[in-house]
């Protein structure tokens, strides 16, 4: 199920708005016929957007795939992680390489919990 959830957030968060962004970038070049000046800068904003949506995706309890699923992300008190929780599980993703570190972690470890969630005190539960 976190396996499935993480890749809806990804067409979510990040491919929607990238997806969105290149559209509109492609119908100024073409209606154009050249790229008007600053046109990179409006995809570069969207990348930013798309990074931003990406790292807190969890605040609240959950992200939309997460919810989509019936799991929540809550705090040892069974609280629900809020924006600070969600940037600390999800900046080490951003680190190349270390999503095999924690697909390994998520494998071998009895509880479920990948480094991110230890880092930000999180534990993901089915809702």
């Amino acid at each position: 199920m976190r396996a499935a959830a993480f890749g809806v957030d990804l067409i979510l968060v990040v491919g929607v708005p990238l997806l969105l962004a290149s559209a509109i970038v492609l119908c100024v070049y073409v209606s154009s016929g050249e790229a008007p000046a600053g046109l990179d800068d409006g995809f570069r904003a969207a990348q930013i957007v798309a990074l931003g949506l990406f790292l807190f995706r969890d605040a609240g309890g959950g992200s939309p795939g997460k919810k989509l699923f019936g799991l929540r992300l809550i705090l040892a008190g069974g609280v629900k992680a809020g924006v600070l929780q969600s940037l600390l599980r999800n900046v080490p993703l951003l680190i190349p390489g270390w999503n095999l570190i924690e697909l390994s972690s998520l494998l071998r470890r009895r509880d479920g919990r990948r480094p991110g969630d230890r880092v930000a005190g999180t534990l993901l539960v089915e809702a």
